[in-house]
């Protein structure tokens, strides 16, 4: 795939999430894009996102201010794409602003948050010339495209590591709705069947801890030392996963869409223990490799860890690659080829 965007010009904006910006930045100049990336919101600290959720008219001063500079810097610019994520933050004057300076520009936007928790996000659809979702019940009732996540080069080079196995089951992620109760069933299911577990709880602060324990039942039974409250170096990350077995992902009440740590697990071949029911209906699911369980109660067969890791096919696992999903975004594969989400029943086997 090097070489296919060679010479195009891409206007990128999104948030800091993680390193997906980076990694989907990486994608497009390894395929010979030239891209010039602005994040997508005004800043970045707990306080700033959280008032750009609850209202955005909190903060309009501080994104005029940040879409009026990136303005400026892209002035008398002429890009072939404008790929932005989320939007929760671009204002629609930004929008129009930029097709009319790019009128031959293909204008996408991926969203990988249900429209339910980006509200802010519904009055620019139709600005775009495609909307994707990771979220197949947001595709049907909004008209969205839909397009699953994405696993870069790291999880590959997993899928191929040969590092002796010492845990059994795999979390790091942040605390949300049931999260907190899910996980602590999950582990003492594993512990007490002798299986080793590395969890890494994180809650952005000690604040928000507080006050969900407090006045909510999200973290019943919790102390604040279960809880980390700076994220897990990347580093650490991937070597604690060269280490283990399977992963397990709750996904939010809310959202149908797999996440991020699912479709990476899919490229480093790992297990997955997942509340998310809709997985079933995906075309890499097997039930040697996917255990749903249900949220409200918990049960996982012991026969799942000692069933082996059935490989899924390889031009399955390539629509999935970070690479692909560049190209599908920005409308470079073909429309008829590939359907991610198939009916179907049973094991699904490749």
């Amino acid at each position: 795939m090097n070489g296919l965007l060679k010479n195009k010009k891409i206007l990128f904006l999104c948030p800091l999430f993680f390193n997906y910006h980076k990694k989907l930045m990486r994608a497009m100049e390894v395929m010979g894009a030239d891209v010039d990336y602005f994040d997508e919101r005004p800043s970045n600290t707990f306080l700033s996102k959280a008032l750009l959720r609850i209202n955005r008219n909190f903060v309009t001063v501080q994104i005029k201010k940040h879409y009026e500079e990136i303005t400026s810097n892209i002035e008398g610019k002429k890009y072939d794409y404008v790929f932005i994520c989320q939007a929760e933050a671009t204002p629609k004057s930004f929008l129009k602003d930029v097709r009319e300076m790019n009128p031959n520009a293909r204008l996408v936007l991926m969203l990988w948050d249900s429209v339910a928790n980006k509200v802010n996000t519904l009055e620019k659809l139709d600005l775009f010339d495609e909307v994707f979702s990771f979220d197949k019940k947001d595709c049907e009732q909004f008209g969205l495209t839909f397009r699953p996540l994405f696993f870069d080069k790291e999880y590959e080079e997993l899928a191929n590591d040969e590092s002796e196995l010492v845990y059994d089951l795999f979390f790091v992620g942040t605390v949300h709705s049931d999260r907190y109760l899910i996980l602590n069933e999950v582990r003492r299911q594993f512990e007490k069947n002798n299986f080793n577990v590395f969890y890494y709880l994180y809650i952005p602060s000690k604040i928000m801890y507080y006050q969900r324990k407090l006045f909510s039942s999200e973290l019943k039974g919790s102390e604040i030392t279960d809880f980390s409250f700076v994220g897990l170096p990347s580093e650490q990350l991937t070597a604690k996963l060269k280490q283990s077995r399977a992963v397990v992902d709750i996904q939010h009440p809310k959202q149908t869409g797999l996440t991020m740590r699912t479709i990476e697990m899919l490229g480093a071949n790992k297990k997955v223990i997942t509340t998310n029911t809709d997985i079933k209906h995906y075309d890499f699911y097997h039930p040697n490799n996917i255990c749903i369980v249900d949220r409200d109660k918990v049960q996982i067969p012991t026969e799942f860890m000692e069933t082996p890791y059935v490989p899924v096919a390889d031009q399955v696992k390539e629509r999935y690659s970070v690479n692909y999903f560049v190209l599908d975004i920005l409308g470079l594969t073909p429309k008829n080829g590939h359907e991610f989400y198939v009916e179907k029943s049973g094991g699904g086997e490749q």
